[in-house]
């Protein structure tokens, strides 16, 4: 189960450097909420020491002095008031958050910090934003906000318009049957005086015709109005229906841009999923040859799973190896007797059993192996050896082009001669650990030394706690973790150092759940993975495990395959 303290400050929130000595022990970081050792006063994270304790051993990882959380012991005034008084990056500073706030004053800042993440309020969204922005979200670019139509007055206004004119004809249809009403009166009181007038019949003729034609005028005229009020109407009724087909085409538009947008946010979210879990999908552990081996494995990391890529041409231990230019290359080694070349195998897009080993233009200053090397640049250096050949275990430096014209140049020595070491590449410098001056355990060495390659000088460093080959190393952060191993006796060990490269400092992690020494490791998100090697029974191991750094503990990953003693490993 993973733990739920946090770490201490990182670094680079501070506004200037801390001073080393207000770091925790145990996570390197600027303390946070210090606690410190009662007797010895090492200072530490609350959170880093009651999770050491609670998981580790109920002493000082410092000291080893017997310690609990009961009697940690809170550090010196003067240790909280330089603390507090160092000026610090938000919380939220990754949100947008610029402001530098001395650390006392942390807590109450992010408690009020505009760019705090927030969840809208709109049913249905759940998307998270910063505390001032929510407001302008939630009322206007949040897609399930309540909109308001700035058309309804407009149609409101025509509504009520064609109310009036409906109403309008109404009276004039009211109007109109009053005026053939009294149509009708005067045409029975027409009749009525047609009847008494019988004898004026003949002079009133042409009356009575042009009476009719004006009758038949009117009922014209009538029936015209009639014709354009029911065109009216029937306008009326077609604006009705534009109107309707209006809403009908404005409600289609907007759904059909709320649609669009959530196929866009969909896509977005898809892009963003595959960014995001396209690197560890893909990332892979390869490893290749060892002692009597010249097999090669693949690891998919996702899918927990071993498999056999195509051999090697020969049988190769005591090798290194590096990805430079799609390809995965070993070099130099030992089958037989050392060899002086590198064959390499090609990783674009992935390795599979159809492509085969090649080997490569450039080579090594001689036919070696225990060598350690590191690519910088377009470059590999190499230090340390045993060269069968001239019968010497080498104290040089060399660099080795892997372009063309491929040249081979020694450019530094170290003060003593080294074989099965380590190196580490640390910006413009290596980090060169351990080893031993010869075949013979020994001669074990705990040196450190770093050489910076852009003055071409070497520096001594603090040593490590004890004389150590055959380790497996890896970088992280500021640090060096050392694993396992072979003592002076040449018995295997299961301790793990890590080494701060700025100070020198050595600390032990927990111990491997396998004692191992001719290991590999590699590093994948926030585990370290050790691989193969040879137990404290002399039987070599396919077994790997894995320490995670949130967990603090190791746990067995898929054995390999095959037995790995000797072997390398690199991560693609």
């Amino acid at each position: 189960m993973a733990s739920n303290y946090q770490f201490g400050y990182d670094d680079e929130r501070f506004e200037s450097i801390v001073d080393q000595n207000f770091h925790c022990l145990i996570c390197y970081n600027v303390l946070k909420d210090p606690v410190m050792c009662r007797r010895n006063q090492h200072y530490f994270c609350h959170g880093c020491i009651t999770e050491h304790l609670r998981t580790n051993s109920h002493t000082c990882p410092t000291c080893a002095d017997e310690l609990s959380v009961e009697t940690l012991a809170e550090v010196p005034r003067i240790v909280k008031n330089y603390l507090d008084e160092r000026k610090i990056l938000c919380d939220h500073y990754d949100r947008g958050c610029r402001e530098l706030v001395q650390l006392q004053n942390l807590k109450r800042h992010v408690a009020e910090c505009g760019f705090t993440p927030v969840v809208c309020g709109n049913q249905g969204c759940g998307e998270t934003i910063s505390k001032r922005d929510r407001t302008y979200h939630e009322s206007e670019l949040c897609q399930f906000r309540k909109l308001k139509c700035h058309n309804c007055g407009e149609i409101s206004t025509m509504m009520a318009g064609m109310e009036t004119k409906i109403a309008n004809l109404d009276t004039k249809m009211a109007h109109t049957d009053r005026k053939l009403k009294n149509m009708d009166t005067r045409i029975t009181n027409i009749d009525t005086k047609q009847e008494n007038m019988n004898t004026k019949q003949e002079n009133m003729n042409t009356k009575l015709e042009n009476m009719n034609t004006k009758i038949e005028n009117l009922q014209a005229n009538v029936e015209a109005k009639f014709e354009a009020m029911n065109n009216e109407v029937r306008g009326i009724k077609i604006s009705l229906n534009e109107v309707k087909d209006g809403f009908d085409h404005l409600k289609e538009a907007v759904l059909e841009k709320i649609e669009s947008k959530e196929r866009k946010q969909e896509e977005i979210s898809r892009d963003v999923s595959g960014t995001a879990s396209g690197g560890r999908e893909n990332q892979h552990i390869f490893v290749a040859g060892g002692a009597r081996s010249n097999s090669v494995e693949i690891f998919n990391c996702r899918q927990r799973m071993w498999s056999l890529l195509k051999p090697m041409p020969r049988k190769l231990h005591s090798a290194t190896s590096f990805v430079y230019s799609n390809h995965v290359t070993v070099a130099g080694g030992y089958c037989d007797g050392a060899v002086d070349n590198m064959i390499r195998i090609n990783i674009h897009p992935v390795p599979d059993l159809s492509i085969n080993w090649n080997y490569s233009a450039a080579k090594l200053a001689a036919r070696i192996h225990a060598h350690s090397s590191v690519v910088y640049k377009d470059s590999l250096l190499v230090t340390g050896c045993s060269n069968p050949d001239q019968y010497i275990y080498s104290d040089c430096i060399h660099e080795v082009q892997l372009k063309p014209p491929y040249t081979v140049k020694l450019v530094s020595k170290t003060p003593e001669p080294r074989l099965r070491h380590s190196t580490v590449l640390c910006d413009d410098s290596i980090l060169i650990v351990g080893g031993k001056k010869s075949f013979n355990y020994k001669d074990n060495l705990s040196s450190v030394l770093s050489y910076d390659i852009k003055k071409n000088e070497c520096q001594q460093l603090p040593a490590l706690p004890y004389p150590v080959c055959e380790m497996a190393t890896v970088k992280r952060a500021e640090n060096v973790v050392i694993i396992g191993g072979a003592d002076k006796d040449g018995k295997a060990l299961n301790n793990v150092i890590i080494y701060n490269i700025k100070t020198g400092n050595s600390h032990m992690l927990p111990p491997m759940l396998h004692k191992r020494k001719g290991c590999m490791a590699v590093v994948i998100e926030n585990t370290i993975v050790v691989l193969g090697g040879r137990n404290e029974r002399e039987n070599d191991l396919k077994s790997v495990e894995g320490f995670n750094f949130e967990r603090f503990s190791w746990q067995e990953f898929p054995d390999m395959k095959e037995e790995k003693y000797l072997g390398t490993a690199v991560v693609i």
